[in-house]
Formats: structure tokens, sequence, C-alpha cells
């Protein structure tokens, strides 16, 4: 029997019972976990209520009325009925009832994304191309005391310099498309699904790896290959939730700015949850907050980057076009393309506000 919304919440009642119960008892180890247990709960139960809601939602099945009863496909015809006999049989008219052919033209979009992106955290603003600007770099130098005037002669004060270099946010243009039929070209639910999910998901997966990991000298260079931002290679043998703390200190002692977010990958952010104690019991629970950041999931990380999602911002030079357009000879085919692009730069800012740790160092073991 399929698992329904009224199952499901009943089991959340009971669990909120025990989690009251754990918590009027002074066992908030227990409150904790079952809270975990919780959480993961509704992200179930919503996603069954979608569920539940689509089917009553789908059209009824075509059920379509046989032209004859079984009778009178054993009998024949009325009009050329004889009446039957011994050792009558009819095999001829007695064959399997072949199913009825049923065409479906609709469509299963591509799924959303279960998880979060980098690119999505940062702010967005419009730019008219690649954009020139000055990157804070290095200080050298800082205020001291002064040793005032001795025989005359003035002591030569602290000197601070503050450095900024060139940068550039290069543009790139991203792009995909999808060959149609002329007859989608007139089906609105068909086009809906092919642009906002299959076209749409599709270029905001890639434009976020572009922005996390891209290495293109000529166009995006993503945070991860950006000249200046920290490295965390300390070797913590698996101990993510304790890098990460880390990491954060790292940050605001360099960059004098507060991370805001911590980039994770799906696999780093299940041990995290998996973590116990020598007891056996879970040690975190952490729902979408780690020491005071926001959690974001993202399948494009492959490591850890605690950052300020102030300090880098994504630039629009032009924003989603979608075009319909002929290639090759697609003519002759009755065929066509829809093609979704847009052009992006990532400009950072403060390099020193991003702080990446590779699976591979924080899952070394400690020397």
């Amino acid at each position: 029997m399929p698992l329904n919304s009224k199952q499901l919440w009943q089991e959340r009642s009971r669990l909120a019972e025990e989690q009251h119960k754990a918590a009027d008892s002074g066992d908030q180890n227990k409150a904790l976990i079952i809270e975990g247990q919780i959480q993961q709960l509704d992200l179930t139960l919503e996603h069954v209520i979608e569920e539940e809601d689509a089917a009553r939602n789908a059209p009824a099945p075509k059920v379509p009325t046989p032209k004859a009863s079984f009778a009178e496909r054993i009998l024949g015809p009325r009009d050329k009925f004889r009446g039957l006999y011994r050792g009558f049989k009819n095999e001829a008219t007695v064959v399997t009832v072949g199913a009825p052919t049923e065409i479906e033209l609709t469509l299963d979009p591509k799924p959303d994304s279960l998880f979060g992106s980098f690119a999505d955290t940062l702010r967005e603003t419009p730019a008219t191309g690649s954009v020139t600007y000055k990157q804070r770099s290095t200080q050298t130098g800082m205020p001291a005391t002064w040793g005032g005037v001795v025989d005359g002669t003035s002591a030569a004060k602290a000197k601070v310099l503050y450095s900024y270099k060139d940068a550039v946010a290069n543009k790139e243009t991203l792009a995909g498309y999808v060959p149609v039929s002329e007859d989608t070209l007139k089906d609105y639910d068909e086009l809906l699904s092919i642009i906002q999910h299959d076209l749409l998901l599709d270029l905001n997966s890639v434009t976020d790896d572009h922005m996390f990991s891209g290495n293109n000298s000529t166009g995006i260079v993503g945070i991860k290959n950006t000249t200046g931002i920290l490295e965390f290679e300390e070797h913590v043998g698996g101990l993510y939730y304790e890098a990460i703390r880390k990491m954060r200190t790292k940050v605001m002692l360099t960059a004098k700015r507060v991370p805001t977010h911590v980039l994770v990958s799906p696999i780093i952010k299940q041990e995290i949850d998996l973590y116990k104690t020598e007891t056996g019991l879970y040690q975190s629970i952490t729902g979408d907050v780690l020491w005071g950041m926001k959690v974001v999931e993202d399948p494009n990380c492959d490591g850890l980057l605690v950052y300020d999602s102030y300090a880098a911002e994504r630039r629009s030079i032009h924003g989603t076009t979608v075009d319909v357009d002929r290639v090759n000879d697609q003519f002759i085919h009755n065929e066509l393309c829809i093609r979704a692009e847009h052009t992006k730069a990532l400009q950072v800012r403060y390099p020193d506000a991003f702080c990446y740790a590779s699976k591979t160092n924080l899952d070394t073991a400690v020397a």
C-alpha cells in the first residue's frame, strides 16, 4: 500500500509527543535527535502531499467501452446465431482480447533540483559587458606608537599601505538548445515543460558549476580558482564539523568579514548529520544552519567553502533569452530548435572572504 500523507502525519504527531516527553524529562539529546527526525519527515510529507495533489488533479484514465460484451463475442452476431450444440468450441472467436492502446502526449518534466546553488546565494546586478574593477589586495604595515621628537628630530611614523589590484570579471555566454517538432510549437504545456524545466534547470546548473569551479581565462573564473581566496589545508580526518568552525575563524581573522554561508557537497553534509558521540548519540542535528552560517548543499561543490555572500556578485550582461530557429536539415524534417542562453560574469571584491577546503585534505588523517 503506498505511503500516504495521513500515515505520515500520524507518525509526525507521535514523534512530536515523544519529543515533548523527552524535553519534559530533561533528556535534551533525545529531544534533539527526534527534532532531526521530524525535520526529515517534513520533507517526505511535503513530497507525498505534492504527489497526492498531482494524482487528484490528473485526468481520469480513458477506458474505452468495448463494442461487444464478452458473451456476444462468444456467441457471435445475433442475426447469425443458430443455437449452441454439444461439443461447441468457438476457438476462432475466443482469443485473447487485445488491450486498447492509449497514447499519452504529456511529457514528464525534468525534476527540480533537490539541492541548493552557490550562484543563487550571490547578489546579481546588471552590467554592460566584462567588468574591470579594483580588487582589494594585501595590506602592508600597521599603525604604531610614534616616537615623538628626539634631539630636534621627529621620529618616523608607521607607514600603512592599502593595496588594490586591477581585476576583470570576464563575461561568458552559456546556452543550450532542444530540437522539437513544429507541432510542439503549438502545444503550450509541452513548451512550458521544455523551457521552464529542461532548458532553464540545466542552464542554471551549468552556470552554478562555472561560478564555483570555472577556469576560463577569457570567461568566468569560478570562486575556487580565483586568485587570493583562502585555503584550509589542515588534515582533520573527516571532522568536517570542526573544520567548518576553523574556516569561519580564518575568514574573520583575515578578511575582517563575517561568513554568511557554508557550501557543502551532499556527501559531506550527510557525514556531518551522521556524526555520533562516544555514547552513540548523534552529535549534531544541524538543520540548515551550522555555526551561524546558512548551509547550502550543492552537487557542484567538491569540498567545503565558507564565505561571505556579499563579497562577490553575479553580473548579468544580458538576461535569459529564448529563441526559436532551424539548424542543419531540420526544415525537411519539420523540426526546429528552442534555445535558451544568458551571459554572466563573476565579480569577486574580497577574495579572502572565501575559504575553500578540498575533501581530499579534509579526509586525510591527522598527522
